[in-house]
C-alpha cells in the first residue's frame, strides 16, 4: 500500500479505524527500508523480527479493543 509519506497521527487513526493493521504497517515499512537501505545505508543492525513481534503484540491490543495512545 505505502504509507511512507502519512503523518503518524494518520496512521494512528487509520490502526484505531482498523483499516489497516500494525503487523501491514511495519511489513510496508520494511520493505520499504530494504528496497532504500542499499542506497542511504542508515542501519547498523536491522531486526525485523523484533519489530514484527512488537506489531503483533500491538495488533492482540487493538483487536482486543484496547486504547492505545497515540504513538503506542
Amino acid at each position: 500500500m505505502g504509507f511512507a509519506y502519512q503523518t503518524a497521527l494518520e496512521l494512528t487513526r487509520l490502526i484505531a479505524a482498523r483499516n489497516i493493521s500494525p503487523v501491514e504497517l511495519v511489513e510496508d515499512v520494511l520493505q520499504r527500508q530494504e528496497a532504500l537501505e542499499p542506497d542511504i545505508n542508515a542501519f547498523v543492525t536491522r531486526t525485523p523480527e523484533i519489530a514484527l513481534a512488537a506489531a503483533k503484540e500491538a495488533e492482540k491490543a487493538v483487536m482486543a479493543g484496547d486504547e492505545l495512545g497515540l504513538l503506542h
